[in-house]
């Protein structure tokens, strides 16, 4: 059974600067692994193919900004991998989940482009709070309206 995920990242700090978020998530597409908590809820569940989608959580903005399927479960993270982190809090984390597909996308979807389609988001007054931590579980329409509206978004930031 394919589990549907919400990773979330959130602005780093790397020796007194910020990291913006998309950087982060950037970095991580570009090394096709996330790095964990060995604490965080629902590390245990996180299966080959499930599906994720990454939400972006920055000063200015927050939304949804790409995807990916899992290559397996999480595990402890390899020198190779600490190598790639860059900034806090992930300079502390001690587990890593790798993909098999990840992309960033080129625009933001935010939660008021949602909010009227997304299950999850219906009837609450501060939708954005939902998205706290660092790993939510959702489900598998809530995931499907959000790739609607990106590939209907993405026809329109065609060149």
């Amino acid at each position: 059974m394919t589990n549907y995920w919400v990773f979330i990242v959130k602005d780093h700090i790397h020796m007194g600067k910020i990291i913006p978020a998309r950087e982060v998530l950037a970095n991580r597409v570009s090394n096709r692994f996330w790095s964990l908590n060995s604490k965080a809820a629902n590390l245990k569940k996180l299966q080959k193919g499930d599906r994720v989608l990454f939400y972006v959580t920055e000063l200015s903005e927050k939304g949804f900004m790409g995807r990916g399927a899992l290559a397996g479960p999480a595990h402890p993270m390899t020198e190779e991998q600490r190598f790639h982190i860059i900034g806090s809090p992930s300079i502390s984390f001690d587990y890593v989940v790798d993909f098999e597909e990840m992309e960033m996308w080129p625009f933001m979807i935010t939660l008021d482009q949602l909010k009227d389609r997304m299950p999850l988001l219906l009837g609450r007054k501060l939708p954005a709070r939902i998205f706290r931590g660092s790993i939510r579980r959702i489900t598998e329409r809530d995931y499907e309206v959000v790739m609607k509206v990106y590939e209907k978004l993405s026809q329109r930031h065609q060149p």
